[in-house]
């Protein structure tokens, strides 16, 4: 694919999918708004992919979510977490240990990741937040040649979604869609843009 327009194509289609993950809005017109904003973004997807189209079409053409629906699906004392780290590695039990815990290092690594591209959280989220994740494949879509973006995505993004795309299958929730659709779309970056070469690329850590 020509190179320019695959870049604005996939950038434009990691914005949808991010904000799709987000809470859906309760006011009709403007769900009417992203749905049709979607649909052109998925019909320029079509040109380059026809299977990620497809999951992303299936997953807007299915009944409207409810906000109260994805606040039982994804917040308070969610059914599933929408912090990517959270479905691999297991909660630390005490204060002393959740400094030290896996968890906490894959979050620090993710902001020092953050940081490298001159990108910060807000404070409100955490770094392995799936929306934000999604969000920063988009914003750096232009560097695609950066080592430090492909161990973003061949570390810290594919192999943990495989989990939670078990947790959404057990829901049989259309989520499913949406994230095997994102899974298409990265993979897809990567065997069109071979990621770059292996170099000892130091990130500096940063707690967000």
């Amino acid at each position: 694919m020509n190179n320019m327009n695959g870049n604005q194509i996939l950038q434009d289609v990691y914005e949808l999918i991010a904000e799709l993950w987000c809470c859906p809005s309760g006011e009709d017109t403007e769900k009417e708004k992203i749905r049709q904003e979607a649909e052109q973004v998925i019909k320029r997807l079509e040109s380059i992919d026809n299977e990620s189209a497809a999951l992303l079409s299936k997953f807007l053409s299915g009944k409207d979510i409810a906000e109260e629906d994805y606040i039982d699906l994804f917040e308070l004392d969610p059914q599933c977490a929408l912090y990517l780290g959270s479905h691999s590695y297991e909660e630390p039990t005490t204060c002393a240990t959740a400094a030290v815990s896996d968890r906490n290092e894959y979050m620090i690594e993710l902001g020092g990741i953050y940081n490298h591209f001159g990108r910060k959280t807000n404070g409100t989220e955490l770094p392995d937040y799936l929306p934000l994740m999604v969000s920063f494949l988009s914003l750096t879509t232009e560097s695609k040649d950066d080592p430090v973006r492909d161990k973003f995505i061949t570390e810290f993004i594919l192999p943990f979604l495989p989990p939670m795309r078990l947790r959404l299958a057990e829901l049989k929730t259309p989520y499913l869609y949406l994230l095997d659709a994102l899974e298409k779309v990265i993979n897809l970056e990567v065997i069109t843009q071979p990621l770059s070469k292996p170099t000892e690329h130091k990130v500096e850590s940063y707690v967000g």
